[in-house]
């Protein structure tokens, strides 16, 4: 889905070049649950139900702001499949996560990273998407010390063709740093 489609505000967007390695990494095909924290103005959301038709989403964002601009695109795409809950992450949802989306966790990430371990199904998929480096690095520690397996690293560097008088340019974005992982998978022989 190109970032145009979607109804926009002051809240960030995860850019579509973003989006679709993520959305990518979640692996949301025939998983059941999916849940979006920090979910800004759901893009994620939005795709990851547009796209998976038996994908139940649940969207989690505290402000005001972002929660319209969520249920206005949810309305705009006529998704059934979303749900949309005004809270701070970590917070108690009843059974379990086949994947789970980290797009803000508004200073709570070691606490966010430990509840999704408790909340994935074995082999759920973990991604988190960071701006700042800060962050990152702190979240790449966490998971390197967590009972995750799989901890990736991937630094995506966007640009976009603009014109520049006569001429044209690539005009660099903002690098975006992405942690994917998984929960390991028991085995019960």
């Amino acid at each position: 889905m190109k970032n145009s489609d979607f109804i926009t505000g002051a809240v960030p967007i995860t850019k579509e070049e973003v989006r679709a390695i993520a959305l990518n990494k979640l692996e949301l095909k025939n998983k059941k649950r999916f849940l979006d924290v920090g979910a800004g103005t759901g893009s994620i959301s939005i795709e990851a139900a547009a796209t998976y038709d038996q994908l139940e989403v649940i969207a989690i964002e505290h402000y005001d702001e972002a929660i319209r601009l969520i249920q206005n695109n949810k309305e705009k795409f006529e998704l059934k499949n979303i749900k949309v809950i005004q809270g701070r992450a970590p917070i108690e949802l009843p059974g379990k996560a086949d994947a789970i989306f980290i797009g803000g966790s508004d200073g709570s990430l070691k606490e966010i990273i430990e509840w999704s371990y408790d909340l994935l199904n074995e082999g759920g998929s973990l991604v988190a998407n960071f701006l700042l480096l800060d962050n990152f690095y702190e979240a790449l520690h966490l998971l390197k010390e967590s009972p995750f397996v799989n901890v990736e690293a991937t630094m995506l560097s966007i640009c976009k063709l603009q014109t520049l008088g006569k001429g044209e340019y690539f005009k660099p974005f903002n690098p975006i740093y992405l942690l994917s992982c998984n929960k390991e998978r028991k085995n019960y022989e």
